[in-house]
Parts: C-alpha cells; structure tokens; sequence
C-alpha cells in the first residue's frame, strides 16, 4: 500500500496497457510492473500515437526483464533497483526513465529527452517534434520590406523549446529541405502572413526534419499514395487538440501541405470532426481539389489555399495544380531559385510568402538578378 503522503513522482500504481500480448509478456517477465503517479498523469495527457509508442517501448523492456536481451542481469544475485534510459524516437521527443530489480520494473517518468530534440550538428539527425517558438522582435515581411529587412527576420522568432502538445493559437508545418534554425523563423514568417491581424507572440512548430532530397520526395510520395509516419504523428496531434478543445490557427508550406492533407485524411477515417481548426496552405506540394475535399469533410476553416507565385514549380508541376504549356515554361525558367543554394531568400518564388508579381520583381532588381527580372516582365506580359 502506498504511502498518502508521498509526492505523486513516489508514488507507485500498477501499469496496465491495453496493447495485445501485453498480459503474456508480462508474465514472460516475472517480474511486476509499476508507474508512478506523475509518470502516469503525463501519459495520460499524450497524444494517441505517442501512448502507442511508449507503450511499445515498455512492453519490449517488460518482455527483456527490463535488462536487454543478453544481459547478465538474471544471473547475478540480488541487487538494488537500477536506474536506465529508453529513448522513444518514433514519438518525437520523448524518453523513459525507469528501474528494475530482480523483483518488479518501475516506471520512474516519462518526459522530453534533451539529447534528440531542437537543433543538431547535422540536418539528419534532427527528429520530427512540437516546439513552442517566441517572437523576439517586431520585424514582420511586407511588400516594402528592403534586404536587412529581410536578413532581419531570422532574428525575428527565438529559440525553440520542445513541447509535446499544440498550447499556443497558431502552429506551423514546415517543407522539406529545412533544417530546425530555418524551420523557426520561416514559418514564424508565413504565419504571420496567413494570420497578420493577429500578430502572433508565439506558435508552435510541428518540425517535420529534412533527411536529404531523396528521402524527403519519398515521403512527399508516400503521402500521396499511402501514410509517413509525420502524417501520423500530425494526426495524432490533431485529434490531441481536438480532445481538449483547442482552436489552432494553422499554416503549412510546401512539403507540410502534403503532410497536413494526409494527416485530415487520417483523421476524417477515424470519424473525427476537426471543427474549430483553421488552416492556411502555402506554395503547398498538395493537390488543392484534394485538400479542399478533406478539409470540407472535417469541418476545418480553409483560409487561404493559393497563396503561390506563378512562377513556382512546387504548387503548379509537382502539386499537379497546373500543369499547362505556359505553367511549365514559367516554372522552368525560374527552378534554379528554387533549388539551388546561395541565391537571397527573397529571390526565390517558393520560400518567403508570396505578396504579389510588383514585390518579387522589385526584390529581384535590387538583389541585381536582372536577367530573372526581364523574364518576369515578358511572362507577365504573356500572362496578361
């Protein structure tokens, strides 16, 4: 019997999960297996796809006998309870703390692991999490925004801080290609844009890692034919703020508007109304019929699904939205400042919101692009 006046995080209740097998393992184990009462009230407020991978992790520790697979752990004689870390890669962000002795497994907490989450020496290395970002300053992009404006607006948004719920009023879905430093304040910007009479002080970024071009198209291709683990992840999140009763104002761009259209799919199979969520895509890899179809069928407010340059290959040819003889050509002569590194981020059609033909082309003369800018001028005539 426990102690009442113990803290919760001393505090030990039985841990039952409803996963299949789990009564089997257990027994396999021998041993009983306990959580504290902290522990347990942080796995209760987790998201559904997170539950699932922490109770994945415990049933493969209880079926170990909480040593690992050939560890000498049975063999020696009794010991005191030892302390051990699991981190829960699949679920983002978090981390099992927990220990065992010859006669029982505790579940001492569960909670964001500091060694996987925020930025990483390499892109790759980087893992699909929620972060709450802060504005840090005042610096917002608009059709007159000169150069250092522009170079000042990595300083606009601060460090992110790894959450494992959506808190703030607005959240983001970041493209490919984006590392966690750029992912913040880019998507600080594009939110922004979408919810300007807002003037967000904070959001949350579900930060969907880069882990090379090969490896992003393929799961850009997979959410159009099956589900990636991020829009299973987003899912999950989405039915979270549901659960709680949370209107979130929602932005994604580029590859997130793939992932974020999968992830409605998801959850319009699990019969889940989405109403109270607004969504704004832009420069989105998605096919707008699509999105807009499974946004209806939720319930989500659409804000806005065609904030794009005309001269963007992203939205028009690999979203499928247009895919004329004008719209190839247009894009193809503007793809270099899409993929190529080195060019002004203000250059390209695809990675700073689109405010208008007048902006862009300005930004192109005064970056000295003047061959770009002439191009421009004979499309838009073309177009007009």
């Amino acid at each position: 019997m426990q102690e009442r006046n113990l803290p919760d995080h001393h505090q030990l209740i039985p841990l039952e999960n409803p996963v299949s097998r789990w009564g089997l393992r257990r027994k396999l184990s021998g041993k009983e297996l306990l959580i504290t009462k902290e522990a347990n009230s942080f796995l209760m407020n987790l998201n559904d796809y997170q539950k699932t991978e922490i109770y994945r992790a415990i049933n493969k520790i209880v079926a170990e006998g909480g040593y690992g697979r050939g560890s000498a752990g049975f063999l020696l004689k009794p010991m005191s309870m030892r302390a051990k870390q699991e981190s829960i890669t699949a679920a983002g962000n978090l981390c099992l703390i927990y220990s065992v002795n010859s006669e029982k497994i505790v579940i001492n907490s569960i909670e964001i692991d500091p060694s996987i989450v925020g930025s990483q020496s390499a892109a790759k290395d980087e893992v699909a999490s929620l972060y709450k970002v802060p504005r840090v300053s005042d610096t917002r992009y608009h059709e007159h925004s000169s150069d250092e404006d522009v170079r000042a607006l990595e300083r606009a948004w601060g460090e992110p801080r790894a959450q494992v719920e959506v808190t703030t009023e607005h959240a983001a879905v970041n493209g490919m290609q984006n590392d966690l430093r750029k992912a913040r304040w880019l998507m600080g910007v594009h939110l922004d844009t979408a919810y300007w009479d807002d003037h967000p002080k904070s959001y949350t970024l579900f930060h969907n890692p880069t882990q090379g071009v090969a490896l992003d198209l393929f799961e850009c291709a997979l959410d159009r034919i099956s589900s990636s683990k991020l829009s299973k992840q987003l899912a999950a999140v989405l039915t979270d703020c549901q659960r709680k009763n949370r209107k979130v104002k929602w932005v994604c761009h580029s590859q997130g508007g793939i992932i974020f259209v999968r992830a409605v799919e998801l959850v319009n199979k699990m019969g889940v109304r989405l109403d109270g969520q607004k969504v704004a895509i832009h420069a989105g890899g998605n096919k707008k019929k699509r999105a807009e179809k499974a946004f209806n069928e939720a319930g989500i407010e659409i804000v806005e699904l065609a904030r794009e340059s005309p001269f963007d290959f992203v939205p028009h040819l690999a979203g499928l939205n247009n895919l004329t003889k004008s719209s190839r050509s247009r894009c193809k002569n503007f793809r270099k400042l899409v993929y190529e590194d080195g060019h002004p981020v203000q250059t390209s059609p695809h990675t700073l919101p689109y405010l208008g033909f007048e902006c862009s082309l300005r930004h192109l003369q005064m970056c000295g692009y003047d061959d770009y800018a002439e191009q421009m001028i004979k499309e838009r005539d073309l177009l007009s």
